[in-house]
């Protein structure tokens, strides 16, 4: 088990730089319409470093900024992010945050969470074409952003992280 030191003010220095990004110039590195979901990342990052409570607190506010951003329904990506955030953050304890695999299986299945239930909920809201329809760029998303957090949380680490030190 080990404790963490944030910077929480570079935290949050770094999530507002991320929103702007997304909201902005993810179209830049966009490959035939796919991007990659760096606030899920984001995120994902904080819940696993602090908590549920805390993921959860993050990914509500970050959603929150993001349906503000966005011009959409309010609410939406705060439940879907709040919820990721609190799952991620379950697994505090149970998983080697550094370790490869964690970085690739852990956003994988979240981003199908996100996904998923963005398509679920927004689709009552919106009309979004089916599933099927979409199914190559989902596909695309999930192994983008799979991709794109092995480099993200790299950095992440260098940036936010102060010292790591044992309990045990």
């Amino acid at each position: 088990m080990f404790k963490i030191k944030f910077k929480t003010m570079r935290f949050v220095l770094i999530s507002y730089f991320t929103l702007i990004f997304q909201a902005t110039l993810i179209n830049s590195i966009s490959i035939a319409a796919i991007k990659p979901e760096i606030i899920l990342l984001l995120v994902i990052f904080f819940a696993l470093y602090n908590g549920p409570s805390a993921g959860m607190f993050c990914g509500m506010v970050l959603g929150i900024c993001v349906d503000v951003l966005s011009g959409g329904i309010l609410g939406i990506n705060s439940f879907i992010f709040g919820s990721a955030g609190f799952l991620c953050g379950i697994l505090k304890e149970r998983v080697y945050t550094v370790h490869l695999l964690t970085r690739i299986l852990i956003p994988m299945i979240s981003c199908i969470f996100y996904l998923g239930l963005y398509y679920i909920i927004a689709g009552t809201f919106y009309h979004l074409p089916f599933l099927a329809d979409n199914f190559y760029i989902i596909l695309g998303t999930i192994v983008y952003t799979t991709i794109f957090n092995i480099f993200f949380s790299l950095l992440l680490e260098k940036w936010v992280i102060v010292r790591t030190t044992s309990l045990l």
